[in-house]
């Protein structure tokens, strides 16, 4: 059944990166989620998103005397915000409860309209009549103990569906990112229970399996998590009592081998198609999971938010658009100067690394021989400035004290050639993705699902130096940008840079203008309709959704 605005697609992500201030989002999931609904917006699918309304506790990187990472609470107050409403019927506020484990919490909703056909919605427990305890278990994403996130994913799941029939919507399918929204299957194996009190569960659960898709955006083991069997049926049981689902069969969907129940497993038995990311990343994904129904979605970036319009200009010529690029390298130092109150030359080459600070991401590869990579950076006919920009996960320890070593580093050897930018957010990376001339993709080969900043590089002209690993394990580099040896990556990334990218940066004709990179900087241009949230968004609609 095609979606209508009765019938839209419910669009499950725990995290939706709309807003650069708004603590709704932690990292790539969240951008994506955002660009799928606003891509949405523009081609009106009709599409309901369905999140959780987070404070942002720690959601402000900050960095001490010392260069180690602390966090302090966002000042966005959900009360003053102009863009959320409350979700109301006749002026009163939709206020329903859930059971969560022995207990009843109620749960309220907000809304964004971003276009005719998509909405998003955002639940809370913040509200009158909840303990302290709910009203701040969402301060913060991504937090807490193993049964913190069971109730999170209670509320979450169970929450969203009981919403959504509340409003009357009826999902023509339902689209679980991850396996943390998975339990949203269970209201609506009940409801077909309730109107055919003769079927099998068998039957029910092959009704609502059709109607559900799963994608899985990470098989690093970090993003596929497990919980003890019986801490999962102390929240599950309750559930399917009050629904009348039989608990162990329910619960049995998401045990495996190690007899704990996998969020990843449950959510994949509860879906009719499960698509991966990449191309490497669905060959890795049939590996460990093979007897699924497994088709590919390559990740895809709004443009409409990430590519400046001066790049859409397809007849600026090579003189203009490295004029235009030129300016977007000095709009990004006034912002790294704004941020951290250091400012550089916008006529060397800027080399950008900027993701989420965790181990596969292999950043101490680049600071492995830091004598070599101070000459590489400070020669003088080719100088060049090294940009970091990432946040570690509060409870990630080792990743904070990375970064404290590598600003240790930009103090000392370092210094005047490499500068570590604080609060990684969707605005600071709406200028790194135009104002860099290199973007700088180091992670663990078979670990990168896909990885979308490089694409929104790309759609400005900024030129690849990348492990050949998800959505660039696609792509022929050859004249757009270059590969690592992911077998030797620090030698690789000093080599590119010392031999060809930085002599090739500054090769430039009787103009100043350098020849070369800018094809290579229009074949990137031209590479980027290939990864956009609009052709993502149409094979959703042929691959899942149809």
């Amino acid at each position: 059944m095609p979606a209508t605005a009765k019938a839209p697609i419910a669009y499950f992500s725990l995290e939706f990166g709309i807003d650069s201030n708004v603590p709704t989002y932690a990292g790539g999931l969240g951008i994506l989620a955002a660009d799928t609904l606003l891509q949405a917006a523009d081609d009106n699918v009709p599409i309901v998103g369905i999140g959780m309304m987070y404070k942002g506790k720690r959601f402000i990187q900050k960095i001490d005397e010392t260069g180690m990472q602390y966090e302090e609470a966002t000042p966005f107050r959900l009360d003053g915000s102009s863009c959320f409403r409350r979700v109301e019927i006749l002026g009163k506020p939709i206020r329903f409860d859930i059971t969560v484990g022995d207990e009843k919490v109620w749960v309220e909703a907000y809304k964004e309209r971003l276009g005719d056909m998509a909405t998003l919605f955002l639940l809370t427990t913040d509200v009158e009549g909840n303990s302290d305890y709910w009203r701040n278990l969402f301060d913060e994403i991504y937090w807490g103990n193993d049964e913190e996130q069971i109730r999170e994913r209670v509320v979450f799941g169970i929450g969203g569906m009981k919403l959504l029939s509340i409003l009357k919507i009826k999902p023509s399918v339902v689209h679980i990112q991850e396996g943390r929204p998975s339990f949203a299957v269970l209201p609506a194996l009940a409801e077909i229970m309730s109107k055919m009190p003769e079927i099998t569960f068998e039957d029910a659960y092959t009704q609502t399996r059709s109607k559900v898709v799963y994608t899985n955006h990470t098989l690093v083991a970090s993003g596929i998590h497990s919980y003890d069997k019986g801490l999962i049926e102390k929240y599950l049981y309750p559930l399917c009592q009050e629904m009348n689902l039989p608990h162990d069969k329910v619960v049995a969907l998401g045990v495996e081998e190690d007899g704990r129940f996998h969020t990843t497993r449950f959510a994949l038995n509860w879906s009719r198609t499960v698509s991966s990311v990449s191309a490497p990343h669905m060959k890795e994904a049939k590996k460990r999971y093979p007897e699924y129904n497994w088709v590919n979605v390559t990740n895809g970036v709004y443009l409409g938010r990430w590519q400046r319009p001066e790049f859409r200009n397809t007849s600026l010529s090579p003189q203009e658009l490295w004029e235009v690029h030129k300016q977007k390298k000095y709009s990004l130092m006034r912002e790294v100067q704004a941020r951290i109150g250091i400012g550089y030359d916008p006529n060397w080459c800027i080399i950008s690394w900027s993701r989420r600070v965790s181990g596969y991401k292999q950043l101490p590869a680049l600071f492995a021989d830091i004598n070599r990579l101070a000459s590489i950076l400070n020669k003088t006919n080719t100088p060049a400035l090294l940009l970091i920009a990432g946040k570690a996960h509060p409870g990630d320890t080792a990743a904070k004290e990375l970064i404290r070593d590598i600003i240790g580093h930009m103090k000392n050897k370092l210094a005047g050639h490499a500068l570590f930018v604080h609060n990684y957010d969707i605005a600071l990376a709406e200028e790194l993705v135009a104002g860099s001339d290199v973007w700088l993709n180091t992670p663990e080969f078979g670990r990168e699902a896909c990885g979308t900043s490089g694409m929104k590089a790309i759609s400005n002209g900024v030129l690849n130096l990348t492990v050949a690993d998800g959505w660039a394990g696609e792509v022929k580099w050859d004249n757009t940008g270059w590969v690592l040896d992911h077998t030797s990556l620090t030698e690789s990334i000093y080599t590119q840079l010392e031999n060809t990218i930085l002599p090739l940066h500054y090769e430039r004709d009787d103009n100043g203008v350098p020849q070369k990179w800018i094809e290579m900087m229009k074949n990137s241009i031209n590479l980027s309709q290939k990864y956009s949230a609009a052709r993502m968004l149409a094979e959703y609609q042929k691959k899942l959704y149809g």
